[in-house]
Formats: structure tokens, sequence, C-alpha cells
């Protein structure tokens, strides 16, 4: 395995206050597994908890380096927003993200707190990231933008070494 290789469930710093935990559902559709992004230092905002794993959940609590208190997710296909349920249940984080449209290829039990609008900013915990609605992929696929450090979070936009799925009729280009 290459030394620059995703290996699941370990916690990799990628950038300041920006670490990547994938998890162990590696597949044609998720690659190496979906990527769960661990932001902030004290209070935590989780990005993409994945699936509803109860190893993945585990790794996300016992290596974050402070307390959960936020869980977002860029849309809710099956390997990006089941996790958040149960990582809630471990934390007492509040959920922030879409509802999942009708369909089923959508996490039906993700009942988000907070529905984020395009454009709007969240401060989470003196974590700054602005809600981008990108339709495509999914119908309610949101991008998240860390302005103070350029980088967007892009879920299923972008993936490593293959092209992304846009199958109707959720799906549309």
């Amino acid at each position: 395995m290459p030394a620059d290789a995703i290996k699941p469930g370990v916690l990799v710093d990628i950038a300041p206050s920006i670490r990547r935990l994938t998890a162990f559902n590696a597949g044609t559709m998720t690659g190496p597994g979906t990527n769960t992004w661990v932001l902030g230092e004290k209070e935590i905002a989780v990005l993409d908890p994945g699936p509803a794993s109860p190893r993945h959940v585990g790794n996300i609590v016992d290596q974050a380096p402070g307390e959960v208190r936020w869980i977002l997710v860029t849309h809710t296909h099956p390997d990006h927003s089941p996790g958040a349920a149960l990582l809630a249940e471990r934390t007492g984080a509040s959920l922030i993200g879409p509802t999942p449209p009708p369909g089923d290829r959508q996490d039906s039990s993700f009942y988000p707190a907070v529905q984020p609008s395009d454009g709007q900013e969240f401060d989470l915990g003196g974590f700054a990231l602005r809600a981008v609605h990108t339709p495509g992929h999914a119908s309610n696929h949101f991008c998240w933008w860390h302005a103070p450090q350029g980088v967007l979070f892009t879920g299923d936009h972008i993936m490593q070494g293959s092209t992304v799925v846009i199958a109707p009729p959720d799906g549309d280009m």
C-alpha cells in the first residue's frame, strides 16, 4: 500500500483544524470509503458522518480532539448521513443539513434541527462554514466553504479516481 494511501479508521491531519477520518465502507460507489471530516479544535463539527456503523461512529468520538457539538452532511445518501443519528445519540450534537427528498436511495432517517439555505453562514465554535447549494449528484447536495483556509468540502461532487454518479430522477444536470 502506498504511503499516501487512504487508510480507513485513521484520523489524518489535512490542514489546521481539518482532519479526515475514512469509514470502513470501501466499494465501487465509495472508493476507499466515505470521507468524514472532523473540523475544529475544542468544539468539533463533524461533516458527513458516513454510514450507520458503530465502529466508525466510535472512531469519530474516540479520535476527535474535542467535544462533538455539530453534525453536518453534504447530502442524504446512505454512505454520507446515516451515521448522524448514532453520532448524535452518543454526543448530543446538533444536526445540520438538508432534509431527504423522496426516493429509495435517500436516508429517510435524517432529521436535521437546522436546514441550511444557500449562502448561509455557520460559526461552529470558531470554525466558519458557508452552505453552498450544489444540486446535481443529488437535489439536496450542499458543498461547505471554509473561507479562512480556502477549503471547499465537496461531498460527492469530486471523486478520487472516478466520475460522479448523477442518477435521475433525484440527480439532475
